[in-house]
């Protein structure tokens, strides 16, 4: 473990040192370029019925901005609920994690809340943000690596859905700190969570899964927060179907389809699909030969779900795989709870 010294002179070292060089380039080359997966992925799902795009998908670089910006609209409660309590409670926090934390991050989107967490940290050696799209990831993390250059930061571009290993831990790290997002804890079903909390619970040995849990349940703000006024919801759902043309060279008629998020009750989950306006053709020139999809007036193509979790339940499962669970933090109404879960012991 790294020798301990006051906070504050870590962070005056931080401010008065020379900004780190970016390690994402910032010109159109760095766009994400097409892969084999993703026109595979593309082809089999809309071969399938229902039709379906795997949502991983969304969250290319142009997608991953536009739903930040749909997370900020004064409609989508849950982004805003979730950093207000990170902003209230960020030093209890960071005092837990204990020094030298080492913070992984699944699904670190815009990266503001380890921002927070960071000001309040007791020397932090490494930070490893894992997301989907690698072009918006490195950006987010060359903003990060420029304001703290003293952080070893080391982005991972991965589908974290998937029951994949993390790097060895730090050498010179105290503790292993795991976050996880509303929004990311909502692209795990009940039945992957439980999968997935045991694996976490390994590689977080001797330290603690902070957890954001969306407990909403009223139809009529859920609805608003994925169908907002400004449409910035439906601007990153329609967004895919800009990519299948961008990158697989589709022939498609953007205007012929629709944005819609559904709230389903008896599922506890939101639907994100995109429905054909009529009767229409999607031509795909695939490596593998050209691929041409009949859809029919009003059908659906399933792209993404969000799962409504429920506190209790996440706790009995946390405690199954191993996790000790802690202290949680709410919002007045009750709507978002962050909770600590601890680890077992190294």
């Amino acid at each position: 473990m790294a020798k301990i010294t006051p906070m504050h002179q870590w962070y005056s070292a931080r401010r008065t040192a020379g900004r780190a060089t970016l390690p994402w380039p910032t010109d159109k080359a760095a766009a994400e370029r097409p892969s084999p997966a993703f026109e595979r992925a593309v082809i089999e799902g809309l071969r399938h019925r229902p039709r379906r795009i795997p949502g991983q998908y969304l969250f290319d670089l142009q997608g991953s901005t536009l739903f930040e910006r749909a997370a900020e609209s004064p409609d989508y409660y849950l982004a805003r609920t979730e950093l207000s309590l990170i902003h209230e409670h960020a030093a209890e926090l960071a005092r837990r994690m204990g020094p030298c934390p080492e913070v992984v991050e699944w699904g670190a989107g815009s990266m503001r809340v380890i921002r927070r967490l960071i000001e309040e940290m007791d020397q932090p050696v490494r930070y490893l943000p894992l997301g989907i799209g690698e072009a918006h990831l490195q950006a987010c993390a060359s903003g990060l690596q420029y304001d703290y250059p003293q952080l070893e930061i080391t982005p991972l571009t991965q589908d974290y859905t998937e029951a994949l290993p993390l790097p060895a831990r730090h050498a010179r790290a105290g503790r292993r700190i795991g976050l996880l997002g509303a929004a990311t804890l909502g692209q795990f079903s009940r039945g992957d969570l439980d999968d997935r909390l045991p694996l976490w619970a390994r590689e977080l040995r001797g330290g603690a899964l902070i957890v954001t849990v969306d407990q909403l349940r009223l139809p009529g703000p859920l609805h608003l927060a994925y169908n907002d006024a400004r449409g910035l919801m439906a601007g990153f759902n329609l967004n895919l179907l800009q990519r299948l043309r961008h990158e697989l060279g589709a022939e498609i008629d953007l205007s012929a389809f629709r944005h819609m998020a559904e709230y389903r009750p008896e599922l506890q989950r939101v639907d994100f699909q995109l429905i054909s306006l009529r009767a229409q053709t999607i031509r795909l020139p695939a490596a593998q030969g050209p691929a041409d999809i009949e859809l029919l007036a009003g059908e659906p193509i399933d792209t993404l779900q969000f799962h409504q979790h429920q506190i209790d339940e996440l706790m009995r499962s946390a405690r199954q795989a191993g996790f000790t669970p802690g202290p949680v933090w709410a919002d007045p109404q009750q709507r978002v709870v962050i909770c600590w879960l601890a680890a077992p012991p190294l």
